[in-house]
């Protein structure tokens, strides 16, 4: 697997248009406590990412010793976490060229209410399902900082 790693200071932000799959991000989670992910796929509403198991004392991807998730993957607000830098320090440290998620036949989040649910997977392709599969779905919402933080238990 190769990737192109670059420096914490090299890009303080990155233009929504700009974000693509493979691209390795990195985000402050406490005091000198750095989390990383990566992008999945864009959807509808952001980007689709996982986040890794392994944190680092200094925001250097290439010293992580494995891409394992943490999670399930998330809906990452990217537009105010990556663009307009809202909220949080978040920003993309590196890329894999040619990356295609893989292990994703049982991602999804879930869209509507009762009697219109549906399930929605990485890609944005919808199918109708049954309020009680709805109820065991995390929502199809974009996430900021404060809510991957929270869902994470960090």
């Amino acid at each position: 697997m190769q990737i192109n790693f670059s420096d914490w200071n090299k890009k303080p932000k990155t233009l929504l248009r700009y974000i693509k799959p493979g691209d390795i991000f990195c985000f402050l989670s406490g005091e000198n406590r750095y989390h990383f992910g990566r992008v999945m796929t864009r959807n509808r509403l952001g980007h689709v990412a996982e986040v890794f198991r392994d944190h680092l004392s200094i925001p250097d991807a290439s010293r992580l010793p494995a891409f394992e998730r943490l999670w399930q993957p998330l809906i990452l607000d990217s537009y105010s976490l990556f663009d307009r830098k809202l909220e949080g320090d978040w920003r993309i440290v590196g890329h894999q060229p040619g990356y295609s998620p893989d292990g994703t036949d049982d991602i999804f989040f879930t869209l509507g209410v009762e009697g219109s649910c549906k399930r929605v997977d990485i890609f944005d392709n919808e199918v109708p399902i049954t309020r009680e599969e709805a109820k065991t779905l995390r929502d199809y919402s974009p996430m900021g900082d404060f809510d991957v933080k929270e869902a994470l238990g960090l």
